[in-house]
């Protein structure tokens, strides 16, 4: 019920709008260019047919209205009032009905339509010319056919053109801002083909007054002959336009808008719901035999969605694949860490040293590993090392390694004969030429005596009771698996009650940030001996949280490994 009280209204607004532009209008150049004494230079003759278009009855009866209050305010008698009206409501409202019949939309956006306009104006003007002579037969002041209806037919088909048809277009890209859109290129190219016809007919009109108006003595003749003028030029131009226009549509206009289209739809298809390949493809191929940038393009956006999707299949199936493998590395690095020692306190039933370890793989695995256990009763095994490279690899390289270095260190070697028998078993069949550092000690937990041994590894620090952490700079071997045979040295180092040791693999010195500064033993040394009472774990952390300060959002560059041991005497 709203809305058809809306609809009424709307209705009501547009007839009297329409009534009051007619009349305040036509009052001017009936005083100006009056003609004859029933017809004058009227620009107001568009808009009966285009209000009509537009807007339908409303539109064409207040058109007529607005011209039955001119024609009673002019003195027009009664009988010609009354059949003025009821012609005006036919050329208002018959272009409407002749463009229904196309069942298709008011609006000037091809070749067709545009001719379309031209037969219905044309038609129009010639049939309200014929009945306002009609008109002026039965009031007894003129013909059917005569100088005044073929002025009546002129004067309204030029206007029709050039008032008309800007005001069309206009009305048009007042409904498309609304909704967002904008001129189709096809509407663009009759504007600007419309306009140039526009401002040649008013050249023509505006000269031919200028110079003869004065001096002509019958006004109708003078009128006729300049709107035949104005009507030739019109219909040269709209020649050209309809025959522009069509071949832009062709070639132009509408192959790119459809491909416009086309991408749009595919975009939004690619979001929503997938991609119709096919689909895309069938309606390039209606386009790629037009000449010109319009079937290249065509072409070209076939191809390449055929193209996007091989590619879209492949990221795909890659996409997959890596998410499997992502959940395979994960199960890794969950085995890898289980490998570790990673229960802390361990040894609990042991109260002469505190012990604590951690590794932070650079990837989802790593080729660092750190190792501590009980060769027998009395000596515990201490090993860090760092295999060459990271991730998958390197992980593999390490299980490997950890394992030959516990079943030689269970045997009850000495350090130097483990590192060497390990050597020899990791360079059999070694072609990948990978390798390994290690540091190795066996800790008398009794004595406090540990013998150790260094193929290739960092060196590590140790802090005496009541000093300071310092670097123990022992001597270096070869690293394993790098040569077979290679000899390696022991020595012994006395850890008292209270001393700690504490050894790591390079990820902790070569930590680098953002401007590609290491973080470097001597960053180390100063953070270790912030603290010289923490446990085992907390010096461990305390560790870690500074590299990572330091290093900030640049991205880990290496596994990082340490482990801390501290006798305490107990």
């Amino acid at each position: 019920m709203k809305t058809e009280k809306s609809a009424i209204l709307k209705n009501i607004l547009i007839v009297f709008g329409s009534a009051i532009v007619f009349f305040a209008l036509t009052l001017p150049f009936r005083q100006l260019f009056q003609v004859v004494s029933v017809t004058e230079v009227r620009p107001v003759a568009a808009l009966n047919p285009t209000f009509g278009l537009l807007f339908g009855v409303s539109g064409a009866l207040g058109c007529a209205m607005g011209n039955l209050a001119a024609d009673l305010v002019s003195g027009y008698s009664p009988l010609m009032c009354v059949l003025g009206f009821a012609v005006q409501m036919v050329y208002g409202l018959l272009p409407r009905l002749l463009w229904k019949s196309f069942r298709s939309e008011v609006r000037l956006n091809s070749a067709l339509n545009i001719l379309r306009y031209m037969i219905i104006s044309a038609i129009n003007s010639a049939v309200t010319s014929i009945l306002l002579g009609v008109v002026m037969l039965v009031t007894g002041i003129g013909g059917v056919f005569s100088m005044t209806t073929l002025m009546m037919l002129l004067n309204n088909f030029v206007f029709c053109v050039v008032l008309g048809i800007p005001i069309i277009l206009t009305y048009t890209g007042v409904k498309l801002k609304k909704t967002g859109e904008k001129f189709s290129l096809n509407e663009r190219f009759i504007l600007i083909f419309l306009l140039l016809a526009i401002l040649s007919a008013a050249i023509i009109g505006i000269f031919s007054v200028g110079t003869r108006y004065e001096q002509a003595e019958d006004l109708l003749a003078f009128w006729n002959r300049v709107y035949i003028c104005i009507s030739v030029d019109l219909l040269v131009f709209s020649v050209v336009i309809v025959g522009f226009v069509y071949y832009a549509e062709k070639h132009i206009t509408i192959p790119m808008e459809n491909l416009a289209l086309i991408a749009g739809e595919y975009s939004r298809a690619e979001k929503d719901k997938g991609l119709n390949t096919k689909w895309i493809v069938d309606e390039c191929r209606k386009y790629e035999n037009v000449h010109g940038e319009a079937g290249t393009l065509a072409k070209a956006f076939g191809e390449m969605a055929v193209n996007i999707e091989k590619y879209v299949e492949n990221i795909t199936a890659i996409t997959a694949e890596n998410e499997r493998i992502g959940a395979e590395l994960n199960v890794a690095t969950q085995i890898q860490a289980d490998m570790l020692p990673n229960i802390f306190p361990t040894f609990s039933e042991k109260k002469e040293f505190d012990i604590f370890a951690s590794m932070d793989p650079a990837k989802e695995v790593g080729g660092d590993f750190y190792d501590f256990f009980f060769t027998d009763e009395n000596h515990l095994a201490l090993v860090i090392a760092d295999v060459s490279g990271k991730g998958v690899p390197a992980a593999l390289f390490m299980v490997i390694a950890k394992t030959l270095i516990k079943n030689q260190a269970l045997t009850g070697q000495s350090p130097k004969d483990i590192l060497m028998t390990v050597n020899n078993q990791l360079c059999e069949n070694n072609k990948a030429e990978m390798f390994v550092t290690v540091w190795l000690g066996i800790l008398d937990i009794r004595t406090g005596v540990m013998t150790a041994a260094n193929a290739g590894h960092e060196y590590p620090v140790i802090c005496k009771a009541g000093g300071e952490y310092e670097l123990f700079k022992d001597k270096h071997g070869f690293v394993l698996a790098g040569m077979e045979d290679s000899r390696y040295r022991e020595y012994e180092v006395q850890l008292d009650k209270g001393d700690t040791l504490f050894v790591y693999t390079d990820g902790v010195p070569e930590a680098t940030d953002s401007r590609k500064e290491l973080y470097g033993t001597e960053r180390l040394l100063d953070v270790l001996n912030r603290n010289l009472t923490a446990s085992c774990e907390e010096t461990v952390k305390m560790v870690r949280e500074d590299i990572d300060r330091f290093v900030g959002e640049a991205e880990q560059f290496d596994d990082i490994t340490m482990l801390c041991l501290r006798l305490s005497g107990e």
